[in-house]
């Protein structure tokens, strides 16, 4: 396994995992508070089992996460997702189709990125999406001038306990001992830039045509299993399907019954991963 790091944007870093020839490339985004390297030997390893099955992977720190630089968590989701669209094309320049992963806040970057930019993807997997609904403008436009003046507001707001990650002691224990991590509250500016984001998804779901996957915990506190119904109903595509998965919390991926969710991501990657199905 080669791993390597590019910049793009502003500076945001990007990680290239690949093992000799790719079938295609996995373009796969983290959550707020966590970073892309936590999905190498987190996460049920998802970034090995990838390689292992065909794929090579890019995989963005968010601006303010992992190796990005930026005060942590003071985020722009507006440039995260400019962000993902840069990252999908370097990822597309090799010819081989496109697929896209998003977890929690990840899952509304790579959404709001297909609205954005919606040519060579061959599918998409939002593992418990945070697809929050849209707000009142009045309530986006003053989230937007608190973030024009102070960006690293924290939000008053008790952040979910991260035993609430997962049903395993021990996953929720490892995030909370974890200083790579961030486990302080959400910033002004990225509660502001994402619900501007969220907004135009949702505004833009009939126009959605790519195949789609949601997976989602049914006990998840930290993200809302029925958005993920409801823009399931709303996207245009023709091949889409919501898996809720029974008792799961939020990280589908370090819960009860892991291996289980990451067998049906890589089955659906690797029937999905093809150049028909690129809209």
């Amino acid at each position: 396994m080669t791993h390597s790091l590019h910049t793009i944007g502003d500076g945001t870093v990007v990680h290239h995992w690949r093992r000799g020839q790719s079938r295609a490339a996995v373009v796969l985004q983290h959550g707020f508070g966590e970073y892309a390297e936590r999905y190498v030997e987190q996460h049920t390893r998802l970034v090995p089992r990838l390689l292992d099955e065909g794929f090579e992977v890019w995989a963005p720190d968010l601006w303010g996460h992992g190796r990005s630089p930026g005060r942590r968590a003071v985020t722009s989701i507006r440039l995260a997702v400019r962000d993902h669209v840069l990252t999908r094309e370097e990822a597309a320049r090799s010819g081989t189709p496109v697929v896209l992963v998003g977890h929690s806040l990840g899952g509304l970057v790579t959404a709001a990125s297909v609205t954005h930019a919606p040519s060579t993807v061959s599918g998409v997997v939002l593992l418990a999406p945070a697809l929050q609904r849209p707000e009142p403008a009045v309530v986006r436009r003053l989230l937007g001038a608190a973030a024009a003046v102070s960006p690293g507001l924290p939000i008053p707001r008790r952040r979910r306990p991260v035993t609430e990650l997962s049903r395993i002691p021990e996953a929720g224990a490892r995030a909370a001992a974890d200083t790579a991590m961030h486990h302080g509250q959400v910033t002004v500016l990225l509660a502001a830039t994402a619900l501007d984001q969220a907004s135009r998804l949702w505004s833009a779901l009939p126009y959605w045509e790519a195949p789609t996957l949601v997976v989602h915990g049914s006990a998840d506190t930290y993200t809302d299993a029925e958005a993920s119904r409801d823009f399931l109903e709303q996207i245009a595509s023709q091949d889409k399907a919501l898996r809720l998965v029974d008792g799961a919390y939020h990280e589908l991926l370090n819960d009860q019954g892991a291996d289980a969710v990451l067998d049906l991501v890589t089955d659906w990657l690797l029937v999905h991963a093809t150049t028909e199905n690129i809209r």
